[in-house]
């Protein structure tokens, strides 16, 4: 139960950074990304735009650091563009969480159904 609670902390964080991200950003000052989070968001450029990947990439981390634990930001962000590139594939809800799961394996580290399905709804709000 405390880690669907914190995979639906996780999804509403990523909703509320995705919608303060869809303002006008007529501010001049700006803070720099990191390196690694802005590396990641490129990978997955081509499914996903750059801060909608490191939004997930951030989430991801956040809500699930056992499954996170030795992985990149371009890796972690590699889950998103590959769920999203089954999403347009028009996969089924069913078949792409349970690709997700293996996806997700990190060593002997796996992920539940319901971690798999929280990750799946983070990255739908992800892919547009």
């Amino acid at each position: 139960m405390t880690r669907t609670t914190a995979a639906l902390a996780a999804c509403a964080s990523a909703f509320a950074l995705l919608l303060a991200g869809c303002g006008d950003d007529s501010s001049t000052s700006s803070s720099p990304a990191s390196s690694s989070t802005a590396k990641a968001a490129g990978n997955a450029a081509q499914v996903v735009d750059s801060t909608k990947a490191g939004t997930f990439v951030v989430s991801f981390k956040a809500a699930f650091p056992k499954l996170a634990q030795g992985r990149t930001d371009a890796q972690i962000s590699d889950i998103l563009s590959q769920t999203c590139t089954d999403r347009k594939a028009g996969k089924a809800e069913d078949a792409a969480v349970t690709a997700l799961v293996g996806r997700l394996k990190n060593g002997s580290t796996e992920a539940t159904k319901e971690e798999a399905q929280a990750i799946y709804a983070m990255a739908q709000m992800m892919c547009g």
